[in-house]
């Protein structure tokens, strides 16, 4: 593992984030709002307010998923922003469909217009991180 492959991985990670956390809050809090799965008592019991999330789980979640884009991306062989965009396009749709209709199957924490709303959301930020990746590898391998 590299310095090439870790400021892949760091700048999959910062794209990730910020591309969820901006679709989060300028677009499904408020369709999840809408839309809630459950009566309101019971998600205040589900998800954790703003100010008690756990900070250490948070930046851990937020590298482990930045990681694992640019380790698909590595073995994939993506090397510039549109192949990328590609090859992310395919994981992003495979992934959260899987996480988001499996969520959906066995939970009542989702609606179904959440999942279907959160599900483009979630993958088109998991494209731009693993094209930004992949355009990391490949800057790197010409240096």
């Amino acid at each position: 593992m590299g310095k090439n492959f870790i400021l892949s991985g760091l700048t999959a990670t910062v794209v990730n984030l910020i591309m969820n956390a901006g679709a989060y809050f300028l677009f499904l809090k408020g369709v999840f709002e809408e839309n809630p799965p459950v009566s309101k008592a019971f998600q205040s019991q589900l998800v954790r307010p703003a100010d008690q999330l756990v900070g250490w789980a948070m930046v851990a979640t937020s590298l482990t998923m930045g990681f694992f884009i640019a380790t698909v991306i590595r073995w994939s062989g993506a090397r510039t922003f549109v192949s990328g965009l590609k090859k992310g396009l395919i994981v992003g749709l495979l992934f959260w469909s899987s996480v988001n209709f499996g969520l959906y199957a066995s939970s009542n924490h989702f609606s179904l217009v959440g999942v279907l709303v959160d599900l483009p959301c979630s993958a088109l930020a998991m494209t731009v991180a693993a094209a930004s990746a992949a355009w990391v590898l490949g800057k790197g391998e010409k240096n």
